[in-house]
């Protein structure tokens, strides 16, 4: 058997939030609205998603994947 994966480095994974203004996701259009998202962070192997890609553009490069926690 293969030995046990190390603990992942960093903060545990964990539910997070960010609040975001529409303007800033890049859509085209002005708009007073903020979006809340909300993604996993930390410690989380995730495979990538469409949520995740869109959060990864607003938080810039190092962001989260936006998987289950």
């Amino acid at each position: 058997r293969a030995p046990p994966a190390p603990p992942p480095a960093g903060p545990p994974c964990g539910l997070r939030s960010v609040s975001v203004g529409v303007g800033a996701l890049g859509l085209g259009y002005p708009s007073p609205e903020t979006v809340v998202f909300r993604y996993c962070g930390g410690g989380c192997p995730v495979p990538p998603t469409l949520h995740g890609l869109a959060l990864g553009a607003v938080l810039g490069p190092g962001g989260p994947g936006g998987g289950p926690c």
